[in-house]
C-alpha cells in the first residue's frame, strides 16, 4: 500500500491555528503551482498509483496552475476537484493535443471574466508556434477572474518555459512582463514552471517590473533555502534547483511554502508544488 507523510503546509497551517495573533483572514486566498509530470509510463511512480495524492494534496486551494497537463490529466484533476471551475487548452493544437497548462479556482468565490492562452512565440496567437530557441512549443493561460469576495480583480498567468532555450526563456519572460505592465487588475499572478533559477535573465525581467518572487515577498517561509524540482528523488533537496515560482502583484504575502507528500519512497510528481497564502 502506498505510504503518504502529512503535508507540511498542512501541518503549518494546524500550527497557525493555535496562534490566535496568526489565524487565517476569512479574505486570504490560497494559491498553489504545481507542474504534475506528464503521464510517462517509465516514471518510478505511475501516474494510476500518484493521481490521488496529487489530487487530495491541493483540493482544498483557491487558485491553482498546473503545468504538464496531458487531456486525461485534465479529465482526472476536473473530475477530482469538483468545487473548482476550470480553463486550459493542450499546447499542440489548442485543444486535447500535447501538454496544457490549466487553471483552477474555487467557483464559490471566484467568476471568470476572460481566458486566452499564448504561445510563447513571437506569434502568441499562431496556435503550435515554436519560439525562438526552444524545441517544442510552450504556452502561457491567462485568466482573469472576479472575486466575489473582496470584490477584487485578480489576473492570472500560469506558464510552462521552455527546457532548453534560455532566449526562449528570456523572450517569453519579457512578452509576459509588458503584458502585466498594462494589467488594469488588483492582483496579478504569475505562476508555473519557468525552467530558470532566481538570478537567471528571465526571473530578472520578471521581476525588474512590478512582479515580486513570492518566495522573497513572503512574511515567513517554512523552508530556507530549498530547490522545487526533484526528479522524483527524496534526497538533495537543499541543492536542488528552485526553478517553480510565484510572483505576485498586489496584496501581501503571507506564507510561501512547499508541499513534500512521499508515496513509496517517492515524491508525488519530479517537481514540488509550490504554495501561498495572500491577503488581497
Amino acid at each position: 500500500m502506498p505510504r503518504f507523510s502529512l503535508p507540511g503546509f498542512v501541518l503549518l497551517l494546524l500550527g497557525l491555528h493555535t496562534l490566535p495573533s496568526s489565524a487565517q483572514h476569512p479574505d486570504e486566498v490560497a494559491v498553489v503551482t504545481f507542474n504534475i509530470r506528464y503521464d510517462n509510463p517509465g516514471d518510478p511512480v505511475s501516474w494510476a498509483e500518484r493521481r490521488e495524492t496529487v489530487i487530495g494534496s491541493v483540493s482544498w486551494y483557491d487558485l491553482l496552475g498546473f503545468q504538464e497537463v496531458l487531456f486525461h490529466q485534465m479529465e482526472d484533476l476536473v473530475a477530482g476537484l469538483p468545487r473548482h471551475d476550470s480553463y486550459g487548452v493542450g499546447r499542440d493544437d489548442g485543444g486535447h493535443a500535447g501538454e496544457a497548462c490549466p487553471i483552477f479556482w474555487n467557483r464559490d468565490r471566484f467568476e471568470r471574466i476572460h481566458a486566452e492562452t499564448l504561445w510563447l512565440s513571437p506569434t502568441p496567437k499562431e496556435v503550435g508556434s515554436i519560439g525562438w530557441d526552444a524545441e517544442l512549443p510552450r504556452i502561457a493561460t491567462v485568466v482573469v477572474l472576479h472575486d466575489r469576495q473582496t470584490g477584487k480583480v485578480f489576473r492570472i498567468i500560469n506558464a510552462h518555459f521552455s527546457h532548453i532555450g534560455e532566449v526562449a526563456r528570456e523572450a517569453s519572460a519579457r512578452m509576459l512582463s509588458m503584458r502585466m505592465a498594462g494589467s488594469t487588475a488588483d492582483v496579478n499572478l504569475l505562476m508555473g514552471d519557468l525552467n530558470a533559477e532566481p538570478g537567471s535573465p528571465a526571473l530578472e525581467v520578471l521581476t525588474a517590473g512590478r512582479l515580486a518572487d513570492a518566495h522573497d515577498a513572503a512574511r515567513k517561509r517554512c523552508r530556507q533555502k530549498i530547490g522545487t524540482y526533484t526528479g522524483f528523488a527524496t534526497t538533495g533537496l537543499r541543492g536542488a534547483p528552485r526553478i517553480d515560482h510565484l510572483l505576485v502583484d498586489g496584496g501581501e504575502v503571507l506564507w510561501y511554502c512547499t508541499e513534500e507528500r512521499i508515496l513509496d519512497g517517492f515524491y508525488m510528481s519530479d517537481h514540488l508544488p509550490v504554495y501561498i497564502a495572500l491577503m488581497p
